[in-house]
């Protein structure tokens, strides 16, 4: 074939695959009320991309060979009246295929299976005490796959149907999915190449992220981060770490180490990156009593006073993390998220009354998160989705 030939059917395939993805993009992005299919027209795609009407058709036609759409009955066969010939109508298959999104916590591992619009149809979760210095890697993935499919199995999905799985891990995270930083065990314990592991060991398409980016992701997507530009979700249980969004992007570094806080070693009244969770575990022990920071938490807001001095003093310790985020980053708001976000109220008190001392108005909105727990893992999800969506023309999902 001649040069000029060649060249001729390149462009001719790129403005196929240009034309391909209008179509499925705009399809995917048209969710149903209660999860029902959206009957899309050859009008409205039309509308939609710009396309002529015999272009939609033919596009549409391929898109549900290759899996992504199929053909909804049209109005006359569903027993309507309609007058002259019926519109051919479309949806997209949001369930041709699943991800799967996994919190891989070192106390808590959750996994949560969805439809390719993030619609959760399962999950599994698993209590355990993974630690860097006794638990062998080989322990910490076998507990990740057994959670990953077990969710799976309530989802009454197969490991076949997962198009994409993401991982969310308390350790930066580079672009290839691994820890880049060296000399630090504890990152890389909770780090030990799943994205890597996973694809070896069932196929999946894996990637491996960053738990506080993922929380930041999950915020933006569906939570107190949906409409505002500039925010940071800060996870706060057993350790600290940030996802922060600035003009609407989610910040990485150069090796995935933004957002995270080993700096805070340095800082006045805070000395470690231990999250609330442990520190209010930590001092309920030291001064003989028992349980974990949401029963605390619980107390507090109840009015116990010795819960609320423990609180007053995890909060003032807090009130200093909050006030170095806000200060290099300059947040319109402040999300504080993970386990302890559902009964955060009384520690944000504190932060709230304290915040002057250390900034200035306009200072960032802070508040609890609303996703609760799962708010990595819903991240996770979201992060999978996104995967799938950026390589859908490569596949071939489950028909």
């Amino acid at each position: 074939m001649s040069g000029s030939r060649a060249g001729t059917a390149a462009a001719v395939r790129r403005l196929r695959e240009e034309n391909l993805r209008a179509v499925l993009e705009h399809a995917w992005d048209a969710p149903g009320e209660d999860g029902s299919p959206t009957a899309l027209t050859g009008s409205d795609l039309m509308g939609a991309t710009g396309l002529s009407r015999a272009t939609v058709h033919d596009v549409c036609e391929e898109l549900i060979e290759r899996g992504w759409l199929h053909e909804l009955a049209n109005a006359r066969t569903s027993g309507a009246y309609v007058k002259g010939r019926p519109a051919r109508r479309y949806a997209f298959a949001a369930r041709a295929g699943v991800v799967v999104g996994v919190d891989a916590g070192v106390r808590r591992l959750s996994a949560t299976v969805a439809d390719l619009r993030g619609e959760v149809l399962g999950g599994a979760s698993a209590t355990v005490e993974h630690d860097h210095e006794r638990t062998s890697v080989a322990e910490r993935l076998a507990a990740l796959e057994s959670t990953a499919l077990a969710a799976l199995a309530d989802a009454g999905a197969a490991g076949g149907d997962v198009l994409a799985a993401a991982v969310g891990v308390p350790a930066p995270v580079a672009a290839d999915g691994r820890t880049a930083f060296a000399g630090n065990p504890y990152w890389e314990f909770t780090n030990p190449g799943i994205s890597t592991h996973l694809h070896r060991r069932f196929g999946w398409h894996a990637v491996t992220d960053n738990d506080a980016n993922l929380a930041a992701l999950a915020e933006d997507h569906r939570g107190h981060g949906r409409g505002v530009r500039h925010h940071v979700t800060l996870l706060a249980g057993e350790r600290f770490g940030a996802g922060v969004v600035e003009d609407g992007r989610l910040l990485r570094g150069a090796r995935g180490g933004a957002g995270e806080m080993r700096y805070l070693d340095l800082v006045s009244g805070v000395g470690s990156t231990d999250g609330v969770a442990k520190v209010l575990r930590e001092l309920a022990r030291a001064r003989g009593g028992r349980g974990e920071a949401e029963q605390v938490l619980t107390a507090a807001r109840d009015g116990d006073r010795a819960a609320r001095a423990l609180v007053r003093t995890a909060g003032l310790r807090l009130t200093r993390v909050v006030a170095t985020l806000a200060g290099f980053a300059d947040p319109e708001r402040i999300v504080l998220a993970g386990a302890v976000a559902a009964s955060a109220e009384p520690l944000l008190e504190v932060v709230r009354a304290e915040l002057p001392r250390f900034l200035a108005e306009p200072r960032p909105q802070v508040v609890a998160s609303g996703l609760g727990a799962d708010v990595v893992v819903l991240g996770a999800v979201e992060r999978a989705v996104q995967e799938v969506r950026a390589r859908a023309l490569e596949l071939v999902p489950d028909r």
